[in-house]
């Protein structure tokens, strides 16, 4: 009897082999028995051979010479192949093909191949099938000799080139080039290698359009290969090209030394200004890789003066005249158009202005770097050659780099978001993919901080990265990483989870020879290591500098080049050296960093080093000899002020906090008292962790100071279950040292319990961590801006946390409440509008919204009709004990809605501890509420605002035909 198998499934390459084994095994069937006998002596030996590459070439051996051969063929088609190709390339009748190749398949080695509306695959005219895995096609493809393997490549590559020029199509023209490049050896005659060098530059060109760099760099490296001997003389232009396009693949590959080759070859043989600028603008971006940021400023001055568009001479006077110069006209040429306007603005076909833009582009950062004057100069060189020779492909860049000089330097920050919106839609609609990281990084860094919620910044820096991989844009996507770091640090995400992330951005960094980067996140990934230390509480100590980086990095931190990361380094120090109570450290920390910055605030870092020179200098530890004047810190205090102003989501608890201090330092307890309450809910709601509690212990502090234990109890123990849910292990500890009658829990009698001594114990911990999901869900919240989806996720989230069947939200509007979405479980249904006011709503305890409208506090009701301040209630009466979790949305002390949940599985189900997380989330959707709704009010009114020019441009357009029918009537 033959063993029946079913066909091994693709999925587990073992199956296959273990069905061949299994065949070598089974000996005889016993039909009176019912039964096989076997011999286990090949299965054992199996197992004691390579179980991958043995079996299936064993599984090849068996098939016929003619069925080897034929699949060994179809292997140089690819991992997929059809009876018709395989038929010409070895010269067979279809028939036998078809034959040999239902033998593979019969023996496991092809499957049937099966597309959605193709013809079947079993069907002898079309017949259509794939290897069973990489294995299996591997080892039919090693079977074929290497020159034979070479001349079925060819003809195999000629015949889709024949194809791809009937087809017109991407993928014809890849595989094309791709069989043409792997019999290229055989290709002799130089005009045939000169047009396979030409048809990989437009294969790699297409495959870089589409986010595939490697891909991109195969095919522009195998056309160098192709190139036929004296090619610069016979070919520049193509010559030229596929050397330029690879050094910049080898380049974003982190490929550095090939690309130096390239460029070497790029720089002898550049005939023209434009093909010298070309290759200027590769090596800038090798200097700014690694970090050589002068000679990339240096070589960008001597290839824009190439194109005519010179910089300004060295020296901060020079750059700041011509800074001043070039801003006032970008001012003056943008102050006359809308700026919408600038998305229909002409583009220009002129390559040297088009050359001049990119070059301009790529000196960007580098200047941003060294040189604020030379940096604005360099955005509003980018405007101003936009708007006087046309728009050039890069040009959204400019306007981007120019909303950041109008943020950075001017503080028109409103101007400054609204521009850089702009330029993200300028830059999808140019169809420069490689912009789309550079922008949005852009715009996340260094202009929505001032203008949105810090995870605003996050959402652009995540797109960013991806964008940036797809582009191969390392540089940028390094730097996202390094922003996300530090706004993530700011934040105050758990910090293992942020030096999680750290140590893959690294990886990353490192692999792509980004050595300004790699800096930047040693010191985030250092700083962490100092936080989540154990042995550093209750030691008041500066972080060592070696505990950031070794002596030659610090030798390089005082280089100009490495300005910016020296900012990075000293401001994360700063804020260590406040955290851990070296002031004196934290004040000589602040004012390196502040030097850093250059005179500008660029980016969410920097704001952080006023705010905490702020609270060092009215550190009542300080000594006064060593406080800066009261002129600088009220300068700092009206910094701060200015930001709270304008995005009070991510300033407005700092600056709250700073007033705090003020007023306790002026011995104004009372004022003290209340903006500290002010500053803790503030970070809360927005979801600043360390600040929270930070603010926190500077409140239990003053209460401290001024005899107040049992109320500096309070404070203290919300900071230290703060500073534990960041996961700052050396502060927590460092709060048991120090006050240990106050962060000690009370236990049952009311006395005090064993203080913690690091992280809180496991079941705290799970607390902990429970509440870190939760602010993870209300920041998922917080970036929803679509009014319908917002509601759906955060009913989803509250029943997921709590295990509500059933969850209810309620908005406050014009003084009533109305029901706007429901979510019910098992099964899960989501019902979003219509509104519907609470007095006729269905299905829950209205008397118990009420009670939590009023009064703002929360309801927790094990069983409802055991409650007798709702036992009258309808619905309790009718629904009898369930569950009932109730809680407000507030924002700012205003009712914002209110959150129903319910569950009538059992009494008692909702606990009591869930009260605080469900809070803390109903604070942020109160937030994430408001801001949809103005999404909303903005989407509407631009809608109107539309339809109301159209119907303008309506009426024009009939009163000016009535006119010129009546001027045609009079004629």
């Amino acid at each position: 009897m033959k063993l029946l198998c079913k066909p091994a499934d693709e999925r587990y390459p073992g199956a296959q082999a273990l069905k061949v084994d299994v065949e070598a095994c089974l000996q005889r069937w016993d039909a009176r028995a019912g039964a096989a006998s076997w011999d286990l002596g090949p299965l054992t030996e199996a197992q004691r051979l390579d179980d991958g590459a043995s079996s299936t070439q064993r599984t090849l051996d068996r098939l016929s010479p003619a069925a080897r051969r034929a699949v060994a063929l179809g292997a140089c088609i690819g991992h997929e192949l059809d009876a018709a190709t395989l038929s010409q390339i070895a010269e067979q009748p279809q028939a036998e093909v078809n034959a040999l190749l239902r033998e593979a398949e019969s023996a496991g080695i092809l499957t049937p191949q099966r597309d959605e509306g193709a013809p079947d695959p079993l069907d002898d005219d079309a017949l259509r099938l794939r290897f069973l895995h990489d294995g299996v096609h591997q080892a039919a493809y090693a079977a074929l000799p290497d020159a034979e393997r070479r001349a079925v490549h060819l003809r195999l590559g000629r015949m889709a080139e024949a194809r791809s020029q009937r087809q017109r199509s991407d993928e014809a023209l890849f595989e094309a080039a791709q069989h043409l490049n792997l019999g290229a050896t055989l290709i002799i005659e130089p005009r045939e290698r000169a047009e396979l060098a030409a048809m990989n530059l437009t294969a790699g060109r297409k495959a870089k359009e589409r986010g595939a760099p490697p891909a991109a760099a195969d095919f522009f490296e195998a056309g160098i290969s192709a190139l036929p001997d004296g090619c610069f003389k016979e070919d520049h232009d193509l010559a030229f090209s596929l050397h330029a396009e690879a050094a910049e693949c080898a380049y974003v590959g982190g490929q550095i030394e090939r690309a130096e080759a390239l460029l070497e070859v790029l720089a002898a043989e550049a005939r023209s200004d434009l093909e010298r600028a070309r290759a200027h603008e590769l090596r800038i971006a090798v200097y700014t890789t690694r970090g050589q940021i002068e000679e990339a400023l240096a070589l960008g001055k001597t290839a824009l003066a190439l194109l005519g568009v010179p910089l300004p001479e060295d020296g901060a006077a020079a750059r700041k005249a011509a800074a001043d110069a070039e801003l006032a006209a970008a001012r003056t040429a943008l102050g006359a158009r809308r700026l919408r306007d600038l998305l229909d603005e002409p583009e220009t076909s002129d390559a040297r202005t088009r050359a001049a833009l990119r070059l301009l582009m790529s000196l960007t950062l580098p200047a941003a770097l060294v040189s604020p004057p030379l940096f604005a100069f360099i955005a509003a060189r980018q405007v101003n050659l936009s708007l006087e020779r046309g728009h050039g492909g890069v040009s959204a860049y400019g306007y981007m780099a120019y909303a950041w000089v109008a943020a950075r330097a001017f503080r028109r920050y409103d101007e400054a978001y609204e521009l850089g919106e702009l330029a993200l839609e300028m830059g999808e609609r140019s169809g420069q993919h490689e912009l789309s990281c550079r922008l949005r990084l852009l715009l996340g860094a260094h202009v929505s901080p001032f203008a949105k919620h810090l995870l605003s910044s996050l959402d652009l820096f995540k797109e960013a990265h991806e964008a940036g991989l797809r582009a191969g844009d390392l540089t940028y996507v390094a730097q996202a990483c390094v922003h996300t770091a530090l706004v993530r640090f700011g934040l105050g995400d758990e910090c293992e989870a942020v030096r999680d992330e750290v140590d893959g951005s690294l990886a990353l960094a490192r692999g792509a020879r980004e050595e300004l980067a790699v800096a930047a996140l040693t010191s985030a990934r250092r700083a962490l290591d100092e936080l989540m230390d154990p042995s550093r509480g209750g030691i008041s100590r500066a972080p060592d500098s070696r505990a950031f980086h070794d002596a030659a990095q610090e030798e390089r931190l005082a280089t100009p080049s490495y300005s910016a990361v020296a900012l990075v380094h000293c401001a994360l120090r700063q804020q260590l050296c406040f955290l851990l109570e070296d002031y004196e450290g934290a004040l000589r920390m602040g004012s390196l960093a502040e030097a850093k910055m250059q005179g500008g605030v660029g980016d969410h870092l920097a704001t952080e080093v006023f705010f905490y020179t702020c609270l060092t200098q009215l550190s009542p530890a300080l000594s006064r000899g060593r406080q800066l004047s009261a002129v600088s810190l009220a300068s700092y205090r009206d910094r701060l002020s200015a930001w709270a102003e304008q995005c009070p989501d991510n300033y407005r608890h700092k600056h709250l906090l700073v007033r705090a201090e003020s007023a306790r330092a002026a011995g104004e307890e009372l004022a003290a008292m209340k903006l500290y309450d002010q500053a803790i809910e503030a970070a809360k709601v927005n979801g600043f962790v360390r600040d929270e509690a930070l603010a926190s212990e500077l409140c239990a502090k003053f209460h401290l100071a001024s005899g107040r234990e049992r109320i500096a109890h309070v404070y203290m123990m919300d900071a230290h279950e703060g500073y534990a849910r960041w996961g700052a292990t050396a502060k927590v500890r460092q709060l048991s040292r120090k006050y240990p009658h106050l962060v000690a829990r009370m236990g049952i009698l009311g006395q005090p319990s064993r203080p913690a001594e690091s992280i809180p114990p496991s079941v705290e911990r799970g607390g902990a961590l429970d509440a870190m999901a939760v602010l993870r869900a209300s920041r998922a919240l917080s970036g929803e801006l679509v009014l319908e989806r917002l509601f759906e996720r955060l009913l989803r989230v509250l029943s997921e946390s709590t295990g509500a069947r059933r969850a209810v939200l309620l908005l406050a509007r014009d003084g009533a409440l109305t029901v706007e979405a429901e979510r019910t479980s098992d099964p899960e249904v989501v019902r979003v509008g219509p509104s519907t006011p609470l007095d006729a709503a269905a299905g829950l305890a209205a008397s118990v919204v009420q009670h939590v409208a009023e009064t703002q506090q929360p309801v927790v009701l094990g069983s409802a009709a055991t409650d007798e301040r709702f036992a009258e209630d309808p619905y309790v009466l009718e629904a009898g004990g369930r569950s009932i979790l109730c809680l407000a949305m507030t924002h700012q002390g205003r009712l914002a809605g209110v959150i129903y949940m319910e569950n009538d599985a059992t009494a008692g189900y909702f606990r009591a501890g869930q009260v605080e997380l469900c809070g803390l989330l109903a604070s942020h959707a109160a937030v994430a509420v408001r801001n949809a709704l103005r999404y909303r009010e903005a989407q509407n009114a631009s809608s109107e605002l539309r339809r109301a020019n159209e119907a303008l441009a309506a009426e024009v357009e009939r009163l000016t035909e009535e006119l010129r029918q009546a001027g045609d009537r009079e004629g």
